[in-house]
């Protein structure tokens, strides 16, 4: 039987926790409605995690697709004014290489004006004083109001607004069908992947907000909508030669983007169509394609480390004839099933950007209002959303119900895979070399993972077995998505990004603290592959663990995503105010916590990530109570509980160095307990850190 849900208020359903499926929450529970949010894995473990991270301006539209750019300026300007905090905003420049690109300027210029994009021509001296790591060959330069988002911390925000006005919000909670009556949509058929349990839940309407699969679950209720699924390959490296959002001045094109991310810079992206969307390549002549592309633009590129390569999946709006989703228009568009289709209670929802979500949202909402009869105005133009901490910070008793609740699932004995199929990663595939020559009949490799498996009411974890097929580059994250996608559903992980930005996949990989999506398993020693979840955190199901105590510390002391940046003009570009911005260092992965021996043995000591963002906020109080912060981490449990073993920072995938922190924050207490002024070095704004802190620590 369905579940009975309380409360006379409409209930929707919205089944996929990306960017989308968190702002549609958001929108409709500020209307008043009961919302509950279904995703399959954990939010933004699909396309909205791992996209470039790019806040449009609509530049790259305003020529050819007029109505995406005047969408992303739009959302641009309202972004900024509801999530605060939440980006690198130190604009974009289309750089002219070639006289192609310098024929194409008053075309764009053109079209920014009429979309109403602001853009400013650079003359190649001007543009190389605000960006110096730029190509000298340049010609002209236009600057735009690009920026630079955390792709999965923005939509947090959403999720956690939802949360706040009463939407519930069901992680690793695959939908298998859709309960139908007289032919209507009336609710869903769900299996929880945790306790294993299969229920059904009624709503007044669905929501289909997945993105590049929402094919798979229109086919549920028997209709057809026009999404083409469009890979792109995005590569990040380890420098940051740049602050601002770099674009080729041409129209739409492979690699003509570098984008700076923390300390990265992330190239992209090529294009192409596929048909399911879980069937992701890495073709290597795209990978080199961007190196070429993005040092065209960058030199310093072309020798820069590679963090990470990957791929990801745009839902484009358009019929089966593309061939490479460069033709389709980037805006989007909502389905209302029973106009189109015959189908009542059902709609939905694709195509956009991770910038244009919003608007998405309330176009959503306005159809969803329309046939429930709610006759409530949206709210989110001007609602400044909720931190990205609080979402996790605010769901502990959720997880803490969730944990201690015995699952369905039997304990399985240690098994191998022995003469089943093996899982096939995907994400390097044989028949894609780069140069011409098919691999797809040379002899595949495998990897054996013992992966820790565990579920609520089973006495201890169990190492289970699998056999999974590999290329050079398969990182452990790509292993673990082929199980979960082609062999067994059952295992649950956490990812999102697939380049250490977002820090979801943190793991102990053969006993040490690393992510799996930069982890290759080329680079570990022969043999079975051991992975375990991270240490001093419950674990929820099998490799998630329970992050509600890290995040509410974090939320605590409060630290700012965005700081100053370290990277500042030799010749003073940059004024004081006009200082450029990044994103901390710090991804909030655990690794820290996990590599602690103090935290495995003290439950009440903060923890290095917290005093790690304590001292970031004494460095830099971005309008903050540093005092306040100084005084909650002065006691025994603050930071003179670290015995400065150092394995936080060792384990650190950023470089955020949370030793380094505990002691900077140990020594500005002591000489405010002496009474004493201090020396400082220069923070990473290029300042004394003096400035920030002697105000502190007297």
């Amino acid at each position: 039987m369905p579940t009975a849900l309380p409360g006379d208020r409409p209930h929707v359903i919205v089944i996929g926790g990306g960017g989308t499926g968190g702002a549609v929450a958001h929108d409709l529970a500020l209307r008043g409605l009961r919302v509950t949010v279904l995703e399959r894995g954990e939010v933004t473990s699909g396309t909205t995690g791992r996209h470039h991270g790019l806040l449009h301006s609509g530049g790259r539209y305003a020529v050819s697709d007029t109505e995406s750019a005047v969408e992303c300026i739009t959302e641009n300007r309202i972004l900024r004014r509801i999530a605060p905090g939440s980006f690198e905003l130190n604009d974009g420049l289309f750089v002219a290489l070639t006289d192609e690109d310098m024929d194409y300027l008053p075309r764009f210029v053109e079209g920014c004006e009429a979309c109403d994009i602001p853009a400013a021509v650079l003359s190649p001296a001007e543009a190389l004083r605000v960006a110096p790591g730029l190509s000298p060959a340049i010609k002209a330069a236009v600057r735009v109001p690009d920026g630079t988002m955390d792709a999965m911390r923005l939509p947090l925000r959403f999720f956690a607004s939802a949360q706040r006005n009463g939407a519930v919000v069901r992680t690793y909670t695959s939908v298998v069908g859709l309960r139908r009556e007289n032919g209507a949509v009336t609710g869903v058929q769900v299996r929880d992947d945790v306790s294993g349990e299969e229920s059904e839940l009624a709503a007044d309407l669905v929501v289909n907000a997945t993105g590049p699969w929402a094919q798979r679950v229109a086919d549920m209720a028997g209709v057809q909508v026009p999404v083409r699924c469009s890979p792109g390959v995005l590569v990040a490296v380890r420098m940051r030669p740049c602050e601002m959002v770099i674009n080729r001045l041409h129209p739409s094109g492979d690699g003509d983007i570098v984008l700076p991310q923390r300390e990265l810079s992330v190239i992209g992206t090529s294009s192409w169509v596929v048909d399911d969307p879980d069937e992701l390549h890495l073709p290597a002549d795209h990978v080199r394609t961007m190196i070429e592309q993005g040092s065209r633009l960058v030199p310093a590129v072309a020798d820069a480390e590679i963090r990470a390569a990957w791929s990801a999946v745009r839902p484009l709006i358009g019929d089966a004839g593309s061939q490479t989703g460069r033709e389709l228009s980037r805006t989007f568009k909502c389905f209302d099933h029973a106009e189109r289709d015959g189908v009542e209670g059902f709609v939905t929802i694709s195509g956009g950007k991770a910038t244009t979500l919003r608007a998405m949202a309330e176009a959503t909402a306005d159809v969803v209002c329309r046939k429930l009869g709610v006759d409530e105005p949206c709210r989110t133009r001007d609602t400044v959303l909720a931190p990205h901490t609080a979402y996790v910070a605010e769901r502990g008793a959720q997880e803490a119900a969730r944990r201690t609740t015995p699952s369905h699932m039997t304990a399985p004995a240690p098994r191998r895979t022995a003469g089943r199929e093996p899982a096939r990663t995907c994400a390097r595939p044989t028949s894609a070399a780069g140069d011409g020559v098919d691999t797809s009949n040379l002899p595949l490799t495998t990897r054996r993972l013992a992966v820790s498996r565990w579920k609520p009411g089973w006495p201890e974890p169990v190492p289970v077995e699998y056999e999974v097929i590999v290329e050079p580059g398969t990182t452990v994250l790509d292993a673990l998505r082929a199980v979960r996608w082609h062999d067994d559903p059952t295992l649950t992980l956490r990812h999102s990004c697939c380049h250490s930005s977002c820090g979801t996949c943190g793991l102990r990989v053969n006993g040490a603290e690393v992510l799996g999506c930069v982890t290759g398993l080329d680079d570990l020693p022969d043999g079975v592959v051991k992975v375990e979840p991270i240490a001093n955190a419950p674990v929820l199901s099998d490799l998630v663990v329970d992050m509600t105590e890290l995040y509410t510390r974090l939320d605590g002391i409060g630290r700012p995503l965005v700081r100053a940046s370290e990277h500042v003009p030799a010749d003073g570009a940059r004024g004081a105010e006009d200082r450029a911005m990044r994103l901390e260092d710090c991804v909030e992965c655990g690794l820290c916590v996990s590599a602690c021996p103090i935290t495995g043995t003290d439950p009440d000591y903060l923890g290095p990530a917290a005093l790690g963002a304590a001292w970031r906020v004494v460095a830099e109080p971005r309008g903050l109570d540093a005092i306040s912060v100084l005084d909650g981490v002065d006691d025994h449990q603050g930071c003179w509980r670290c015995h400065l073993s150092f394995a936080c920072s060792e384990v650190c995938p950023t470089g955020a160095d949370p030793a380094g922190g505990i002691m900077a924050l140990r020594g500005a207490l002591t000489r405010r307990h002496l009474g004493l002024g201090h020396r400082g070095g220069r923070d990473g704004a290029g300042r004394s850190r003096t400035d920030d802190r002697e105000a502190a620590t007297r």
